[in-house]
C-alpha cells in the first residue's frame, strides 16, 4: 500500500509522467481495439454451451487468417476459452495460452515462447459499463537479439466507484486519501 501511495504522490507532482502514462494507455487501447477488430477473422469458434449466466466459447487459430503485425501474430497463436455474458453480450472472462511459439524473421529477429498464458476477468458495473477487474499475463520471448519480451503481470482491481465528469487525477487521489 505504501508503494502505491508513493507512486500516486510521484504522479501527482509530475505532469509529464502522467501524460506519458495516458499516452501509453491510449496506445494500448488502440492496439487492443485493432486486435478485437480482427478477432472474428483470426479464430475459429466453438460454442460449448451455457455456464451460469455466460456462454462458454472455445477459440482456436483460424488457419486461413494471415496476420499483418507482430501483435496479430501473437494473438493468432492463442487457443482458449471465452465466457460471454448472456445479458449484456460482453466478454466476462477470457483464458488463453499460446498453442505454438511465434517466430519473427525465422527466429532471428525474435520469438515468443509456446505456453505463454493470459487470463482476463471483467465485471459489470452498471448498464453498458464493464471494466477489467483482473489481468494475469505470463509470456516470455526475445526481440532483436537481446531485448526480452517478458511480461509477467498479475493485477487485480476492486472497489470501482463512479467519479464526476471532469475529475482531475489530483482530485481523484484526494478522494482516495480521505478513505
Amino acid at each position: 500500500m505504501k508503494e502505491e501511495n508513493d507512486r500516486h504522490q510521484a504522479l501527482r507532482n509530475n505532469a509529464s509522467r502522467r501524460h506519458a502514462i495516458q499516452k501509453q494507455q491510449g496506445d494500448d487501447d488502440k492496439t487492443m481495439e485493432e486486435l478485437l477488430r480482427i478477432t472474428p477473422e483470426a479464430f475459429v469458434f466453438e460454442d460449448q454451451g451455457k455456464e451460469g449466466q455466460s456462454e462458454r466459447i472455445a477459440f482456436h487459430p483460424n488457419p486461413g487468417f494471415k496476420p499483418k503485425t507482430y501483435e496479430q501474430r501473437i494473438l493468432h497463436a492463442l487457443d482458449g476459452i471465452v465466457f460471454v455474458d448472456l445479458h449484456d453480450k460482453r466478454i466476462a472472462r477470457l483464458s488463453g495460452s499460446l498453442a505454438a511459439a511465434v517466430d519473427f524473421g525465422y527466429g532471428v529477429i525474435g520469438h515468443v515462447q509456446q505456453g505463454g498464458t493470459t487470463e482476463i476477468t471483467r465485471v459489470h458495473l452498471s448498464e453498458g459499463i464493464w471494466k477489467t477487474s483482473a489481468e494475469k499475463i505470463d509470456i516470455n520471448g526475445r526481440f532483436v537479439l537481446l531485448k526480452s519480451i517478458n511480461k509477467h503481470q498479475d493485477e487485480t482491481r476492486t472497489g470501482f466507484e463512479p467519479v464526476a465528469p471532469g475529475t482531475t487525477f489530483a482530485q481523484a487521489l484526494n478522494e482516495i486519501d480521505k478513505r
